[in-house]
């Protein structure tokens, strides 16, 4: 898993040395983080994103970074993204470091990729944007490498490649306000059992299923010549019978 990160990022750097660079960075606040049907931080949170991409924008390498303001919830993932018209493919590095969610302590070792001990995870995604005219986003991601790992009806331990599938339509936009809501879905496609013998489900919760329906409203607040748009979210998650909701709003944009 390392090496094949190792190696993605290494070609990302030569794309970008042979063109010209451009430099990325934005930053916001969530009253939660909210992700795929999870709530993955439960207070106020401090999110940053640093890349550099070529000058078209095809190419990208960057960090994205979330905090929790009392630091209950921290986490730091390297990406790689390849955009082309609506069509997009990324590769994140995803590794939460929160203190108490693991076991071992090898977990949390940065440099481990161990797929028995790692606290990091590999992320794949494709997406297609139909533009305007058609304001529908579908992508699909699966986890390919890392801690999503179980115990199949032999008794190995297997990677699940867990799945998460969603489509977002942006259904109202005007001066002030975006409306987009979203559905998205998750599966395995390898089956793994609890301690009980029953089957576990996906790296996302208990069983197969619809997982993240959302709303989305965005105010497009400026201050000034500043755009600080600010979005609140309703997630409900219908596997797991939750619910939830968030605020957010992006600092800055450079």
């Amino acid at each position: 898993m390392k090496k094949i990160l190792l190696s993605l990022i290494c070609g990302a750097m030569a794309l970008g040395a042979a063109a010209q660079i451009k430099v990325h960075e934005s930053a916001g606040l969530e009253t939660t983080h909210l992700w795929r049907g999870l709530e993955v931080s439960k207070g106020l949170t401090f999110n940053n994103d640093f890349s550099f991409s070529d000058k078209n924008d095809h190419f990208r390498l960057g960090f994205w970074g979330g905090m929790q303001v009392n630091g209950d919830y921290k986490e730091f993932d390297y990406y790689v993204q390849y955009k082309n018209g609506g069509f997009s493919a990324s590769l994140w590095d995803i590794y939460n470091f929160s203190d108490g969610i693991y076991d071992n302590s090898d977990a949390y070792k940065i440099f481990n990729y161990n797929c028995h001990t790692t606290g990091h995870f590999l992320d794949l995604t494709v997406a297609y944007n139909f533009g305007e005219k058609c304001p529908l986003n579908l992508s699909w991601s699966t986890v390919i490498a890392g801690r999503d790992r179980g115990i199949d009806k032999d008794g190995k331990e297997v990677q699940r490649y867990s799945n998460f599938v969603q489509a977002s339509y942006k259904v109202y936009e005007d001066e002030h306000f975006v409306v987009t809501p979203s559905v998205g879905a998750e599966f395995a496609f390898k089956n793994t059992l609890n301690a009980d013998g029953e089957e576990k489900g996906t790296f996302y919760g208990e069983k197969a299923g619809v997982n993240d329906v959302r709303l989305n409203v965005t105010y497009k607040l400026k201050i000034g010549k500043h755009e600080m748009p600010v979005t609140a979210t309703g997630m409900w998650n219908p596997e797991a019978n939750k619910g939830y909701f968030g605020v957010s709003v992006n600092l800055f944009s450079l």
